[in-house]
């Protein structure tokens, strides 16, 4: 993607559903989430970011437009729906010395399917 282009709003109609099988956020990671609406993906794979497909801090701090990420306590059986536009990453640090547990499971409108994936309908 070009640096500073979006995309749309309506592009891609999808649904994550992220479900905490164990504690996360303290003694084990957890999520970093930034709460705001975003009107577009933000872009990936600029300098800093970890991975290509990795939102860069400096990135991050452009789209929180001065609002704090926050970090939930997360307990077996919470769950985080959002849409692809929802910034967020794993939350880990030196002291979350346990392991989590979570089940994340992305649902996508039949229009947007990725390709070469094999689909399960329900």
């Amino acid at each position: 993607m070009a640096p500073g282009r979006r995309v749309p709003r309506h592009a891609h109609r999808t649904l994550n559903v992220w479900l905490a099988l164990s504690h996360g956020g303290r003694d084990a990671p957890g999520l970093d989430i930034l709460p705001r609406r975003l009107d577009g993906i933000v872009e990936t794979g600029t300098e800093g970011s970890i991975f290509p497909w990795a939102v860069s801090p400096l990135k991050v701090e452009e789209a929180s437009d001065g609002t704090p990420i926050c970090r939930p306590v997360f307990e077996p059986g919470d769950a985080l729906l959002f849409d692809e536009l929802f910034l967020h990453r794993t939350a880990c640090e030196p002291e979350m010395t346990r392991e989590r547990y979570a089940i994340e499971t992305w649902l996508f409108a039949p229009s947007v399917y990725p390709d070469k994936q094999i689909p399960l309908v329900v």
